[in-house]
């Protein structure tokens, strides 16, 4: 590794994937390890058809285009802040070098952050000249190009205009100003403005496996149990941006603790904020009831995400965790639930989950600690 590059690499590559961690962890877990049959298939022919519906349905094409061009722009983004930011005021020295060796250290640079998007699009192209899917296929190697070539072109702008390229982050430096804002909706702009990515990613995972495993299954009493457990874990997953959210919560909008607001109406505030979060599943449980799900079913199943993400909210007032104890935190909520499952049925675990929900932001809310380091 050159000595130029080194500075690159520990300038962007270690904090990006530092700090997307949790997210990256997630995403593996789900399509390699928990997702690991599809009505009897294997690993390789679960991917085998999800990339083979990807590319013969265009809408789903189209979503898995946003996301990924989401991707791009997250690592387009995180470099652009960094480039701004004083602590890394002495990366002017590299305007001096020839602007050919400044793209090639950026496209590196970028390559390596979009492994991860890299790796899945090579396998999608190549699958889809297997399949002849031609216009499919050069779509999605067309987007791959673009985020190669583009990215290091942006940051070797940003280098060497920094006064001009500000604009592009627009909307990333805080939260909104406006007084009249209702808080639940500057929470969702922050959701909106520091973990689209994370929350796009999850919300595709959770309609995904909801919609394909309950109009591909009669929904018997064992597929019920599967389908339940798969969508449980993508629910819980909002917990990782729900402590993320917390801690700029913590950082910028710790005004909103003096406000003359009583402690119930901070609660319907952030159940209408939790309420949001969860609405694309909600939706979907919607037009699923009575054509393959039964009413019943698709309730349980709405009032079941509801109540486990403002139970996240409510466990995050007792104290701000770090990635393991909050890993320890999902499984032990993950299993807690399908022992009740189990025991007495899906409608028995909101009953559970939303009073200790409630007591939680109630008791801890005035009294939950500060940001660990």
């Amino acid at each position: 590794m050159s000595p130029l590059f080194r500075i690159f690499y520990q300038s962007f590559v270690k904090p990006f994937y530092r700090e997307n961690a949790g997210t990256f962890v997630f995403v593996f877990t789900m399509f390699f390890f928990v997702v690991g049959t599809v009505d009897g298939a294997g690993l390789f022919k679960y991917h085998y058809g999800l990339i083979k519906a990807l590319l013969g349905i265009p809408a789903f094409l189209v979503i898995a285009i946003l996301l990924w061009g989401f991707y791009a722009r997250k690592c387009a983004v995180f470099i652009t802040q960094l480039l701004q930011q004083p602590p890394y005021r002495f990366f002017s020295v590299f305007r001096n070098l020839p602007r050919r060796l400044q793209y090639t250290l950026f496209a590196i640079t970028d390559f390596i952050l979009l492994l991860p998007l890299t790796f899945y699009l090579v396998l999608v192209i190549t699958e889809g000249f297997y399949l002849q899917r031609v216009t499919a296929t050069i779509i999605v190697l067309i987007l791959l190009v673009a985020c190669g070539t583009l990215l290091p072109a942006w940051h070797v702008y940003v280098l060497n205009n920094p006064e001009r390229s500000r604009f592009f982050l627009k909307g990333f430096k805080g939260p909104a100003a406006n007084p009249m804002l209702f808080y639940s909706g500057i929470l969702i702009r922050a959701v909106q403005q520091t973990q689209k990515l994370a929350w796009l990613g999850i919300k595709l995972y959770t309609c995904t496996v909801l919609y394909f495993t309950s109009a591909n299954n009669q929904l018997a009493p064992d597929d019920l149990q599967l389908t339940f457990l798969l969508f449980s874990f993508g629910i819980l997953a909002n917990g990782v941006f729900i402590n993320r959210l917390r801690r700029y919560e913590e950082q910028y909008l710790s005004f909103y603790r003096s406000l003359p607001v009583s402690v119930a109406k901070r609660f319907i505030t952030y159940a209408l904020y939790c309420w949001v979060l969860v609405l694309p599943e909600l939706v979907l449980l919607f037009f699923l009831s009575g054509r393959y799900l039964n009413s019943r079913t698709a309730f349980f199943f709405g009032t079941y995400a509801f109540s486990a993400v403002l139970l996240l909210l409510g466990i995050s007032f007792v104290k701000q965790v770090t990635v393991k104890p909050l890993a320890a935190i999902l499984l032990l909520l993950f299993f807690t639930g399908y022992f009740i499952m189990m025991a007495s049925g899906i409608g028995l675990i909101s009953l559970v989950f939303f009073p200790g929900a409630v007591i939680l932001f109630l008791t801890r809310y005035y009294r939950s600690e500060a940001i660990v380091s």
